[in-house]
């Protein structure tokens, strides 16, 4: 989702940076388009450690096993962690 959000708001700041040439009133349509880049940027940014923290963690595979000692009655917890490069 934040990498749409971000090639939408690059290519809109492109346009209005490099492609239009009018005025307005009040805005300079230049700085806008830089700062439409600048928070396209900023979300694909954001895009990329969003999608890299979900791809490490979608192959790892946790098993946990409990066991009671019947002699102590104490429980021993194994946990073994597969799959992480």
């Amino acid at each position: 989702m934040f990498a749409v959000l971000g090639i939408i708001l690059l290519v809109a700041g492109a346009i209005i940076t490099f492609a239009v040439e009018r005025e307005a009133d009040g805005v300079d349509l230049e700085t806008l388009g830089w700062i439409l880049m600048a928070g396209g940027a900023l979300s694909l940014l954001i895009s990329l450690f969003v999608g890299a923290s979900w791809w490490s963690t979608r192959n790892a595979r946790v098993h946990s096993e409990r066991v009671a000692d019947p002699a102590s009655g104490a429980y021993v917890e194994d946990t073994q962690v597969s799959g992480r490069p």
